[in-house]
């Protein structure tokens, strides 16, 4: 979904509006965009937002701070998320509304849900059942009213057979995965410190070989100092670090900060690539792009004009059996919703979305894992589960992109050879091999 135009988004952002009945917040809109409620579109387990609001206000916010650009508060990794989705979304109700019955309560909780991950279920419950009412020959389609405790969502009429549809979206980042950033960004912390009372501009590689957890605040700090002093790296058993100078910031136009350009060409660090993540320090001139006035602690600009000191640190993680403790998914929520399935005889498909991490890569051992016990188990009856894996991503250039990956898994009431619907967020069947998918060329 690489390819729309402003055009689109407006479009989208329009067709909400009047679909729904809501109107977006123009006085918070412009409050966000001057920098003055910069955690608004925070995902709820990484940071609590400033202001309690509903999903859609959030996403409506977030795609038209993309349409308003250039603005002095502008976070281009969230409103990627947003300006993707509000098409998606927009794009499904207009389906839904023409096509699916009983999808009223489904709009009243679009509208009311306050959580991303709350608000995103019902989005991919709306986007699955559109996917569903596009073919060509559905007799039926209608959401299943939630009074019973224990029924899928989704019944799809045709050829005189019933199929019935559960869908079940993980959310975005696990605890322990949100753990994990945050047991690093702790572990650096007394480095970032140091470099900065010593005005040592650095870029730090750090790839550990061992649980973090396990490793001291202390070592981590000690090391990095002493592989820039020495100026080559420091390999041991549970840590390896690369400390090298970094050149100051020194540019006549403002930089957005952060930015796929400004981490690629400061620190060679994309989020596709072999680190994981990344922690960085930076004491800047930050300005608002219209004015040239300097921030003044009351409100935060995300354009770059100036920095004395600079200190960022790339990280990995290199132990597999170490990274299968944070990629593996909740198997409950997959069983409950083989659960509601079993309410229902016949056909009978679980679609679950979960997303793809930058940080974590493929999850092909997990889902194999999952295949497994499911086999072992045998006593669940389904024709399909649908794994629908996203990743979103930003190019170095700016532009934003959705990737779809669909692992397919035979159950025992299949009698066709393959499902009638595998991807629902894009066109075509993002078939690959199973847990990994397809290899896509980047953007630029």
């Amino acid at each position: 979904m690489a390819e729309f135009d402003v055009g689109e988004v407006r479009q989208a952002i329009e067709g909400l509006v009047e679909k729904l009945g809501i109107q977006l917040d123009g006085d918070l809109q412009k409050e966000y965009q001057a920098g003055h409620h910069p955690t608004l579109l925070t995902y709820e387990k990484l940071e609590q937002p400033s202001i309690i609001l509903s999903g859609i206000q959030k996403y409506l916010i977030g795609a038209q701070a993309f349409l308003n650009q250039p603005c002095t508060y502008y976070d281009i990794f969230r409103s990627c998320r947003h300006v993707v989705f509000i098409q998606l979304l927009d794009r499904a109700l207009g389906i839904v509304i023409e096509k699916v019955q009983n999808y009223n309560q489904k709009l009243m909780l679009l509208k009311t849900a306050e959580r991303y991950d709350e608000f995103e279920s019902v989005l991919f419950e709306l986007i699955v059942a559109a996917r569903y009412a596009s073919i060509e020959g559905i007799d039926e389609i209608l959401f299943i009213k939630s009074s019973e405790d224990k029924s899928p969502d989704i019944e799809i009429k045709l050829g005189g057979e019933s199929i019935y549809v559960e869908c079940k979206k993980f959310d975005r980042s696990t605890d322990i995965t949100s753990d994990l950033r945050n047991v690093i960004r702790d572990k650096v912390a007394d480095t970032l410190s140091a470099f900065q009372t010593q005005n040592r501009l650095a870029l730090i590689e750090l790839s550990f070989h061992s649980d973090p957890r396990n490793i001291s605040e202390v070592t981590i700090r000690d090391l990095c100092i002493e592989s820039f002093r020495a100026g080559t790296p420091i390999i041991g058993p549970f840590l390896t670090v690369y400390a090298k100078p970094l050149a100051r910031f020194s540019e006549d136009a403002l930089c957005l900060y952060p930015s796929p350009k400004y981490y690629w060409e400061r620190y060679e660090y994309k989020d596709q690539s072999e680190w994981f993540g990344i922690v960085n320090r930076i004491n800047g001139i930050f300005v608002d792009p219209s004015t040239g006035n300097q921030t003044d602690g009351t409100w935060l600009s995300s354009w770059l004009s100036d920095a004395d000191f600079e200190c960022a640190i790339k990280w990995k993680i290199t132990d597999e059996e170490i990274m299968w403790q944070y990629k593996r998914l909740g198997y409950t929520r997959l069983f409950k919703g083989l659960d509601q399935l079993s309410s229902r005889d016949g056909h009978t498909v679980l679609h679950a979305w979960f997303e793809r991490d930058a940080s974590l890569g493929h999850r092909q051992r997990e889902l194999l894992d999952f295949f497994k016990r499911i086999s072992t188990n045998a006593q669940d009856n389904f024709s399909w589960i649908i794994f629908n894996e996203t990743a979103l991503d930003v190019s170095v250039s700016g532009r934003f992109d959705l990737i779809e990956h669909s692992h397919k898994i035979s159950g025992p009431s299949s009698t066709d050879s393959e499902p009638l619907v595998t991807t629902v967020f894009v066109d075509g069947d993002g078939d690959g091999e199973f847990g990994i998918g397809q290899n896509y060329p980047e953007l630029d």
